[in-house]
């Protein structure tokens, strides 16, 4: 498991900084929307060619920013962090994504400041570790680096200021990629977000 302070971990900032600064100025002149989300999670493997997989907790932590579309349909690209893998009888497996989520997303109005939001979309990622009990799976002739998948939840976000909003989410990214070739091996992840938003620029 990754831990703060790791070559991977540095770099993933290094990327999400970029990634605000590659926002910016694609819209100086409005207001550009800011994501920051992270959380816990809980792993497992869907498998039918080994004993039924345990599940492990683990974390991830992602900056976006948003469009609208129309009145009440935005699209959400991020860039992710993302911890997942499970418990095989004791047998602990790790497997550590760099995610780029494109998510639509609807609100509808709850009370009179609260929104309940719902999201799904798409999910490309880019395994960055790959640990089986301490063997780097990577050496497998049939291992595979990268993951098509879908992410979707809901939640209720209430507003803290006049440009700053919190969410809390639960949801799921289910791989649709095995990760090892002719093997029906696929990540299930379930998530709980927190999210702070803000705005960048405008008047």
């Amino acid at each position: 498991m990754l831990l703060p302070g790791t070559s991977v971990t540095r770099s993933f900032g290094a990327v999400c900084f970029s990634l605000m600064l590659a926002f910016a100025p694609a819209r100086a002149q409005a207001q550009t929307p800011i994501h920051f989300v992270a959380g816990p999670n809980l792993g497992t493997i869907s498998t039918d060619d080994f004993d039924d997989a345990g599940s492990k907790i683990g974390f991830f932590a992602a900056v976006g920013t948003s469009f609208m579309l129309s009145e009440n349909v935005s699209v959400s690209p991020y860039l992710a962090f993302v911890q997942k893998g499970a418990d095989f009888d004791g047998e602990d497996v790790s497997y550590d994504y760099i995610e780029i989520p494109v998510l639509l997303g609807t609100g509808f109005p709850v009370g009179e400041t609260m929104t309940w939001n719902v999201f799904a979309g798409p999910q490309f990622g880019f395994q960055v570790n790959c640990d089986e009990d301490g063997f780097d799976c990577t050496e497998f002739s049939n291992h595979k680096g990268t993951e098509f998948g879908v992410v979707a939840g809901t939640g209720l976000q209430f507003p803290v200021s006049e440009t700053g909003a919190f969410a809390v989410s639960i949801g799921a990214d289910l791989g649709l990629t095995d990760l090892f070739d002719e093997l029906d091996y696929k990540t299930r992840t379930y998530f709980l977000s927190l999210q702070y938003s803000t705005t960048l620029g405008g008047d």
